[in-house]
């Protein structure tokens, strides 16, 4: 670019600064912002006014604080609205006061207001207040006497590890819940085992009333053989160590040979047998039991020779 047309550059743009700089719509440092609408400022930059600040902190700058009722009097130049804080209100406790009227503007002529006292304040911190306020709070309780009580039944003499007594007592809790259960299972056990016994004590009631009537029918055999005496003897051996398989036939040997047409009694520990064989003037007797003779086994044998 060539300097003539820099030059020309130049003065074009020292004439456009030249008419800004008397344009109404500049603001000019001369002025001092008098050329800017005040009211209009302070809005846009929400900013308050000399005498909107001094209205607000108005109430701050009539305030007093004053040791006692004479030196109330004593003070000048108040004003509707004026408070005084007296520090001695008579009672050695303080007061506050504002001015409701005034004549001479001095405190002596004045006429104040009681707002608050010391006792106003103490009256309402009752203990029954701060309780209340105290657990309105978000997961605050009472601590009642009651327990108190339980805390003092605690007496801890060293350092002791919650968490090893929680761990301590619920093994103990699990172990009880154990003990507990072998305890049902042997209560279980001992009933299923009292129902043997009763059922095994209705059979031996049974076997026993068998026997009974087994001995009745041998009485009732001996009362017939007695009335035939002079044609038989009647005879009655016992047989022990005897061993066999259940339902299979058993021989003994009699010492007698037994009399024809007299039947031959077997006794099966005091139960009479109901299948035996015997041939008349044999002494070899055949039975047979559904039991698995045993040597403990008592064999008796009646019968007429």
């Amino acid at each position: 670019m060539s300097e003539l047309i820099k030059i020309k550059q130049i003065d074009q743009l020292t004439q456009t600064l030249a008419a800004k700089a008397l344009d109404s719509d500049v603001v000019k440092k001369a002025n001092n912002l008098s050329d800017v609408t005040a009211a209009t400022a302070r809005t846009n930059l929400s900013l308050y006014s000399k005498a909107e600040v001094d209205a607000m902190i108005l109430g701050a700058k009539d305030a007093y604080n004053v040791a006692d009722l004479t030196a109330r009097a004593a003070l000048t130049g108040l004003k509707v609205t004026d408070r005084v804080f007296v520090n001695d209100d008579g009672d050695s406790k303080w007061a506050l006061y504002i001015v409701t009227a005034v004549t001479t503007g001095t405190g002596s002529t004045s006429t104040f207001k009681k707002v608050a006292d010391e006792d106003l304040f103490t009256n309402a911190l009752t203990a029954a207040a701060i309780k209340a306020a105290y657990e309105s709070n978000s997961d605050t309780y009472a601590f009642s006497g009651a327990y108190k009580t339980k805390l003092d039944r605690i007496t801890v003499s060293a350092n002791v590890n919650l968490d090893t007594i929680k761990s301590t007592a619920d093994s103990a809790l699990a172990n009880a819940a154990i003990s507990q259960s072998a305890a049902n299972t042997a209560s279980t056990t001992a009933t299923a085992a009292q129902n043997t016994a009763n059922t095994a004590s209705t059979t031996a009631t049974a076997a026993q009333t068998a026997a009974n009537n087994a001995l009745a029918i041998a009485n009732d055999a001996n009362n017939l053989a007695a009335t035939k005496q002079d044609a038989f003897n009647k005879y009655t051996e016992t047989f022990t160590g005897l061993t066999a398989a259940d339902n299979s036939n058993i021989q003994v040997t009699l010492t007698k040979i037994t009399k024809a047409g007299m039947e031959v009694l077997v006794f099966f520990n005091g139960v009479r047998v109901k299948t035996v064989t015997n041939t008349a003037g044999s002494n070899i007797v055949t039975f047979r039991v559904p039991y698995i003779t045993e040597a403990a086994d008592d064999i008796m044998i009646t019968y007429a020779g």
